[in-house]
């Protein structure tokens, strides 16, 4: 069994960017005690999204988020890194788990965040089963934050909206959709990240420690 200290996550490029887009980043991040994001997220690939990388270095320098350097891990951080980065080269391809996703997911087992948020469906599997860290998207992120503040039901539907909003008709991620394929309401997908949560006994430990932080 994992024991947490802390409500610890770590932030992949894509979710940063759709959390930014809905006007949710500042929400959302109040739930956490430690939130991170990997150099190569922040250095690489936003390195064209001047106002979220802007956004970004404001709440650093409010210690509200770490940037993750690998000149700064222990000895033994990095052999845990290196170890994780080998599998992943070796048992995945580009084309299902990105550089930006290897090296988050790098860091997250370095540092023993089992938490890793992201949006980029055809890579988490791979993360999850590869790394042994869980992977939460941003629908997941909305369910957890109705957790910790269900009177906040109302802002977290219009955040929903927002976030469908950010994809055109025919890029609808299919989870997103009923079975009549039409976009999925606010509170259906409520009733999916319930279902979700109340499967995996990891994701339940963590919702607990959050609603009780």
């Amino acid at each position: 069994m994992v024991i947490l200290a802390r409500n610890k996550a770590i932030f992949d490029t894509d979710i940063l960017i759709n959390m930014f887009g809905t006007g949710s980043l500042d929400y959302i991040i109040e739930i956490f005690d430690e939130i991170y994001v990997s150099d190569y997220v922040f250095d690489v690939e936003l390195r064209n999204y001047d106002t979220l990388r802007n956004r970004i270095k404001k709440l650093v320098n409010k210690d509200k988020i770490k940037i993750l350097y690998y000149k700064d891990l222990t000895s033994d951080q990095k052999k845990i890194y290196m170890n994780a980065k080998n599998i992943l080269d070796r048992r995945t391809t580009d084309e299902y788990v990105d550089e930006g996703e290897k090296i988050t997911a790098c860091y997250a087992n370095a540092h023993k965040v089992y938490y890793y948020m992201s949006d980029d469906n055809k890579a988490a599997p791979y993360i999850r089963s590869l790394t042994g860290v869980e992977v939460i998207n941003y629908c997941d992120l909305l369910y957890i934050s109705y957790k910790v503040n269900p009177m906040h039901i109302s802002e977290l539907s219009k955040f929903y909206q927002k976030y469908i909003g950010l994809f055109e008709d025919d890029h609808i991620p299919g989870i997103l959709r009923n079975k009549s394929g039409e976009r999925k309401e606010f509170s259906e997908v409520m009733a999916m990240c319930f279902d979700k949560f109340q499967r995996n006994e990891k994701l339940s430990r963590y919702l607990d420690l959050l609603v009780s932080s």
